[in-house]
């Protein structure tokens, strides 16, 4: 028996993951999926960031575009999770035969909206107005 989520195997008499509370499927295991990353893929940098909600809509955009991606510098993010006023730049690397697909994607992103409009300071309920 064994979560088809977590992957955890139990013993016979157990219906449900303790931790994902899903029902647990007989057998064992299939093996584990080989690992999306290549490292002899020739890599290249389509984003440097220090913003971790950027960072997850950019991963997020390459999951669903299908583009394989790599994030080097595991110490960075553990570094930015203890302590964010160091602030360290996380890189996001795709293969070179897919790095113009990923700066159109992450161009939409990363492009700020000309049509869109900050209010003045003059203008009435803005922040910092004076009354």
């Amino acid at each position: 028996m064994y979560c088809p989520q977590c992957r955890t195997e139990y013993r016979e008499g157990f219906a449900e993951c303790a931790d994902c509370h899903v029902p647990l499927v007989a057998g064992t295991p299939p093996p584990e999926p080989a690992s999306r990353f290549d490292p002899s893929m020739d890599l290249v940098d389509v984003l440097e960031t220090q913003d971790a909600v950027q960072l997850a809509m950019v991963k997020g955009l390459l999951e669903d575009a299908g583009i394989p991606f790599n994030l080097p510098g595991q110490i960075t993010r553990l570094v930015n999770d203890v302590d964010p006023f160091l602030q360290k730049h996380i890189r996001v690397q795709v293969p070179r035969d897919r790095e113009e697909e990923a700066r159109q994607l992450l161009e939409v992103l990363l492009q700020p909206d000309p049509d869109l409009q900050l209010p003045d300071d003059d203008t009435p309920g803005a922040s910092g107005a004076n009354a």
